[in-house]
């Protein structure tokens, strides 16, 4: 069983619509546990992977966006990056990718709607493997949950998991049409349900399976991500919840760089000051060794002894 929520260190939520916040409730009491990633895309900004990678988790992330593969390969050096789509073919497939988005996808038809709408699309050829190919390779694990992001080709990769035997305990897929609420689930569900899985959640965004040989952790998925869930937000996701926060952590950041700025030209004046202040003290002190070098101070230092004395003298006669 699951601990309960708040009996641990807080739980920061980096993924999109709190997807690591859902798996964490449901598998938090397995330490440490394996992943697959599927569309993993960027290492940090979205991950559902990272707040378990930061919990000594590890897995195997699946990412035909050479960016950002290369970006998860430098941030996840002791983890297994395949930098490949996932479909039927073992050869190469063309790809249509949108810089800095997660919108890159293997669908012809989505990137061409992307393009409508004044995104910039650049066909690629990028590797292809099979799912089965991939799980095969990780028949000595456990797989504890497997995220599958592929912007339209959930098909294809779902298609492609027989024959393999491998079970992950939970699945989530997204099931919407790319930036839409348009449902999609019903081109791949019934793969999934043959395979051994029970829908038990759909957040708005990804429908939630968990495998038939794992329903003790159907209890988890009777409601959302709520405050007994005891996390907090990265502030560094795409969604909207997180632009105010964003906005606020930056206008932060420009205030403090606006503090230093202020606090560097006052250390620039304060030692102008200074060095101004030593410039004229050297000087008097030049102008005194003249003065003392002089022949007339060295004339007039019988004279200076005599009245110096005789005020010593007058100061005794008062003070007697």
């Amino acid at each position: 069983m699951a601990p309960e929520a708040g009996s641990e260190r807080q739980f920061i939520s980096y993924a999109q619509n709190f997807e690591d916040v859902m798996l964490w409730r449901a598998l938090g009491h397995v330490s440490p546990g394996t992943y697959i990633d599927i569309g993993a895309q960027d290492p940090i900004i979205d991950s559902v992977s990272l707040a378990f990678y930061e919990r000594g988790w590890r897995g195997v992330h699946v990412e035909p966006n050479p960016a950002y593969a290369e970006r998860l390969r430098v941030a996840r050096p002791d983890e297994n990056v395949i930098e490949a789509a996932i479909g039927a073919t073992s050869d190469t497939i063309d790809f249509y990718e949108i810089a800095d988005t997660g919108l890159s996808t293997g669908d012809a038809s989505l990137a061409d709607e992307h393009r409508q709408r004044g995104f910039s699309v650049n066909r690629i050829k990028v590797p292809c493997r099979p799912l089965s190919d991939i799980l095969d390779e990780m028949t000595d694990q456990v797989i504890h949950w497997m995220k599958i992001d592929v912007e339209g080709m959930e098909r294809e990769v779902i298609s492609t998991w027989a024959p393999s035997a491998v079970r992950p305990w939970i699945i989530v897929i997204e099931s919407t049409k790319p930036n839409t609420k348009n449902p999609t689930f019903s081109d791949w569900e019934e793969i999934i349900s043959k395979l051994g899985y029970k829908f038990v959640y759909f957040d708005g965004l990804n429908r939630f399976y968990i495998s038939i040989r794992h329903l003790e952790l159907q209890s988890y998925f009777c409601y959302g991500p709520n405050i007994f869930d005891n996390f907090s937000l990265s502030g560094l996701a795409s969604a909207p919840f997180c632009r105010q926060m964003l906005a606020v952590i930056q206008a932060r950041e420009q205030e403090a760089e606006r503090r230093m700025e202020r606090e560097k030209a006052l250390r620039h004046d304060a030692e102008q000051q200074a060095n101004q202040a030593a410039s004229r003290l050297r000087e008097a002190e030049r102008l005194i060794m003249e003065i003392h070098a002089s022949r007339s101070w060295r004339v007039t230092s019988p004279f200076r002894a005599a009245m110096n004395f005789i005020r010593r003298m007058s100061r005794q006669t008062h003070e007697g």
